[in-house]
């Protein structure tokens, strides 16, 4: 099975340690079963931190997406060393060479891109080069909501929709700015539209459940193609 992991900037704020080895430990597993794994780290507070400064300063949007996807590539040369003996030593800048690396067979992962892509556009395009089984987003909720949990304590937790219905929900909140992306932003609806990409939207503090996704457990949202 061919899997994309796109873990949030929130999963490397926490600088919790045992969490970096319980998700070391698990990709272990997961190769150790013959799966093939991307990653995809997104830039969190180290992103957002410079993207606030520079915008104050009057930066322009294109700059401060490049400060965005240098953290991000940070974040992936921090997961890239960790997991040294599984994975390839260099983190790609483009598709074109993630799609070289990947050919290696090795664990390969990277961060953003070029300006204008969120990171989950860039696990997006990942999934549909390699014709994943599962792109999934590891975010600091546990799925998709019929609204916003953090707004709203009666928002309801689905465990499984289409793209359709997710479009709607995020149709009201959608951000392009830098360090704003949300869940999926509409450039990385569409790929996944066009190349019908399953997606499963879980919780960063439960990666050591990947495993009984490729199992059939349902853990999280699982957002069908239409």
């Amino acid at each position: 099975m061919k899997l994309v992991l796109k873990i949030s900037g929130k999963f490397f704020d926490e600088e919790n340690i045992e969490n970096f080895i319980s998700l070391r430990n698990t990709i272990k597993n997961i190769v150790n079963e013959g799966h093939r794994l991307a990653i995809v780290s997104g830039g969190g507070s180290t992103a957002r931190k410079y993207i606030k400064i520079g915008r104050e300063l009057g930066v322009n949007e294109a700059h401060l997406d490049l400060l965005g996807i240098w953290a991000s590539r940070l974040n992936a040369y921090l997961l890239t060393f960790i997991l040294s003996d599984l994975s390839y030593m260099k983190v790609p800048e483009n598709l074109e060479e993630f799609i070289e690396k990947w050919e290696s067979e090795k664990v390969v992962i990277t961060g953003g891109f070029q300006p204008g892509q969120s990171t989950a556009t860039v696990a997006a395009l990942v999934s549909e080069a390699i014709a994943a089984d599962y792109l999934i987003l590891a975010t600091n909720v546990d799925g998709v909501y019929d609204k916003d949990p953090r707004y709203n304590r009666d928002a309801k937790l689905l465990s499984k929709l289409n793209i359709e219905t997710l479009k709607k929900i995020l149709e009201t909140s959608q951000s392009v700015k830098a360090g704003t992306y949300e869940l999926l932003d509409p450039l990385a609806i569409k790929i996944i539209e066009r190349s019908k990409i399953k997606v499963i939207v879980m919780n960063y503090k439960r990666l050591n459940k990947i495993l009984d996704i490729i199992h059939g457990k349902d853990i999280g949202s699982i957002i069908e193609p239409m």
